[in-house]
């Protein structure tokens, strides 16, 4: 896969979610969708689209620090508020295959997400 779709993929999954899209941004999750994030499991991409748009409701402004991309793998980094939670920085790193997002491990300070009863 080329760089330069990776980017378009994962960029369109942001600006989705982020613009509270999230059919949108469902639709480019694969099937067998793996996803290592630093509080709660989410097995399924079912599950995680769940999760997103629940998140992603609460969420009042994204500001995207950086992204950059390499074959199929990408990275964004970006600052967020969300309600209960405030102000909180991600760092997420994606792999796409066959033009859907198949991975997605992200980084957070988990403080302010147990802090607001957010972590299961």
């Amino acid at each position: 896969m080329r760089t330069e779709d990776t980017a378009a993929i994962i960029r369109a999954y942001h600006d989705a979610w982020t613009n509270k899209d999230f059919a949108r941004a469902t639709a480019l999750l694969g099937a067998a969708l793996a996803v290592e994030v630093p509080v709660n499991d989410y097995p399924t991409a079912e599950s995680f689209a769940a999760a997103l748009e629940s998140f992603g409701s609460m969420v009042s402004n994204v500001e995207l620090l950086a992204a950059m991309s390499d074959g199929n793998q990408a990275m964004l980094l970006y600052d967020l508020e969300a309600g209960p939670v405030g102000r909180l920085r991600v760092a997420e790193h994606f792999t796409v295959e066959g033009g859907k997002i198949t991975r997605i491990r992200q980084i957070h300070d988990t403080a302010a997400v147990r802090a607001a009863g957010l972590a299961g």
